[in-house]
């Protein structure tokens, strides 16, 4: 197998030191102003929402920020999608531990023109984690899904036909009280586990099934979920094996914040023949450094999904014990070699994009502590053009 290498290279920098608990939480790639060109949306805790414009290839290493929104107390999760039907995306994001609001903010369309904050729902229970948009009750109908964790409830709503409508009608609970260890679940993926045509959702340590209206579901556990549960869990899914079904991929990203000092896991499951039984479990790594960063995606170019995992590190240990940034190379049968991409830089939500528009996946992040972490960068691939 070739061993793919990478340059780390600052693109852009967010102060948001504004009151206590400063860090950068939200972070996302697309295309916002419909460039062609992959961009950069950056917000925190304290502070400010830009966007960082992609110059291009030749253009300036740092990029230029463009103002979104003032004052924002946000989750990281997020995701980038095109409500209005502008062609451009909008961004969606929820409050953290004080706020209990769910919001978008609408693409202006042209640079210098302001963006409109749009509630979608105030749920009087705070801290939103993950959202995902899908088809997940087969009906054609694209369905927003998102973890509401001062609840420990997990909630759908179709997308109305007017999104500037507050608060969005229908929001229903998939699932409620969902915690392991005493931890409210978080980490969110959508796809079809069963082969049906239909996506499920996959939240937590269980995937969900739409049977029919108006909201009945049926859940299954793929991993433990009880004492010594998977917690604080970040998801994603393909094909590891190559058998042509998917395999779900958790890593735990949190168990040190919340007081464990042992680490997390990163495992991979696999159906054992019913899904609905506990798949099986490939544990790659154990004792890791909070690994809230979780990508699948072929950065060999040998087109197998490899994973990149990125450790957050303690906070007050980041000199003694130096975060990773790893990636986990496939041979296409669910084998994976280990290689560092980095050391000394902690990563949080950390994104794959083809940010050159080379058809070569990059590494897009930034540290939640330390010195460099109101700094966004790109570990670029060094592999050649596709």
């Amino acid at each position: 197998m070739m061993t793919p290498s990478f340059t780390r290279v600052c693109v852009g920098t967010l102060v948001n030191d504004w009151g206590n608990g400063q860090m950068n939480t939200f972070l996302t790639v697309g295309d916002v102003d419909g460039d062609g060109r992959l961009d950069i949306v950056l917000s925190g805790r304290n502070g400010r929402m830009v966007w960082f414009q992609n110059p291009g290839p030749g253009g300036a290493s740092r990029w230029e920020a463009h103002p979104v929104a003032d004052i924002q107390n946000l989750e990281c999760g997020g995701l980038l999608y095109d409500l209005t039907g502008s062609g451009l995306p909008d961004i969606i994001d929820g409050g953290d531990w004080r706020s209990d609001a769910l919001c978008w903010w609408e693409n202006p369309g042209r640079l210098g023109r302001p963006w409109t904050r749009h509630r979608i729902v105030q749920t009087g229970h705070t801290q939103f984690h993950d959202e995902a948009i899908g088809d997940v009750t087969g009906d054609g109908r694209p369905s927003l899904v998102f973890w509401n964790e001062g609840a420990a409830t997990l909630s759908w709503c179709p997308l109305p036909a007017d999104p500037r409508r507050s608060p969005w009608p229908g929001v229903q609970p998939i699932a409620t009280d969902r915690r392991v260890d005493g931890l409210p679940e978080e980490g969110l993926a959508l796809a079809d586990l069963d082969g049906d045509g239909v996506t499920e959702i996959i939240a937590g340590t269980r995937w969900y099934k739409h049977l029919g209206p108006p909201n009945e579901w049926e859940s299954h556990a793929f991993a433990p979920d009880g004492p010594g549960g998977y917690v604080t869990t970040v998801i994603a899914v393909g094909d590891l094996n190559g058998d042509g079904r998917p395999e779900i991929v958790l890593s735990e990203g949190d168990p040190c914040i919340y007081g464990r000092p042992e680490g997390g896991r990163v495992a991979w499951f696999a159906p054992s023949g019913d899904i609905r039984a506990p798949w099986l479990e490939h544990i790659l790594e154990e004792r890791l450094l909070d690994p809230h960063s979780l990508q699948l995606g072929d950065l060999s170019g040998e087109g197998w999904l490899d994973l990149v995992v990125g450790e957050i590190g303690v906070k007050d240990r980041l000199d003694t014990a130096p975060p990773r940034l790893l990636l986990f190379q496939n041979d296409g049968q669910g084998r994976f070699t280990r290689h560092v991409i980095d050391e000394g830089f902690g990563t949080h939500h950390a994104r794959l994009a083809d940010i050159r528009g080379r058809g070569v996946l990059d590494v897009v992040s930034r540290p939640l502590h330390g010195p460099d972490k109101w700094n966004v960068y790109v570990w670029y691939n060094n592999r050649a053009d596709r």
